[in-house]
């Protein structure tokens, strides 16, 4: 019979492959750490104030004149007066005016409509004339010889019709020319009204 050889097994690679293998079983999945720095930056200083919104005529908010006004009124009397309007606030600002007439015979010079009392506004305007005979002439014409209504909220200028103001210093003058129209009738003698504007400044420069 043939003789067989045995092989006998090489223990010191069985014995590194096993550490090996165990080595690699042993070892864990372990995700690197890190430690991480910072900094902070604050910013400050930021204070936010609202802009005011504030216009004056002819330095008096409210403002009361009586230059405007007439008595002994005849067919063709008239008044002026020459009235700033003035931004006294921290916005650029534009305005609006509304007015007409109050009184107990606002009705009567109402319904007289271009025959009762006529208002005049020109931009940059001068007075001429004094007393019953003062009329506005010079600048540009904003409100020509308009009817006043028995409606104080009737509109008489627009803020599309008017500068802008400047914030603080800005102005615009205006003169105010008030007549009895040339055919007023006789049924509106011995009447009385009182004129009434309010001026509306808005930051809507648009």
């Amino acid at each position: 019979m043939g003789r067989h050889t045995a092989h006998r097994p090489r223990v010191g690679s069985v014995r590194i492959r096993a550490l090996l293998c165990l080595g690699l079983l042993a070892t864990p999945a372990v995700a690197g750490t890190f430690a991480f720095w910072t900094d902070d930056v604050q910013i400050t200083g930021t204070t936010l104030t609202a802009a005011t919104l504030d216009i004056n005529v002819k330095g008096g908010d409210p403002q009361a004149t009586s230059t405007l006004a007439m008595g002994a009124m005849v067919p063709g009397s008239s008044s002026a007066e020459v009235l700033p309007v003035n931004n006294v606030g921290t916005a650029p600002a534009k305005y609006s005016m509304t007015g007409g007439l109050t009184g107990t015979d606002a009705a009567a010079f109402s319904t007289a409509a271009t025959d009762g009392l006529l208002l005049t506004i020109r931009s940059g305007g001068t007075v001429s004339g004094s007393g019953s005979t003062a009329t506005c002439s010079g600048g540009t014409a904003l409100v020509s010889a308009t009817p006043l209504t028995a409606t104080t909220s009737t509109v008489i200028l627009t803020k599309t019709q008017t500068a802008q103001l400047a914030a603080t210093s800005g102005s615009e003058s205006l003169c105010f020319q008030i007549k009895l129209a040339d055919t007023a009738p006789s049924s509106l003698q011995g009447k009385t009204a009182t004129a009434t504007f309010t001026v509306t400044g808005t930051s809507d420069l648009s």
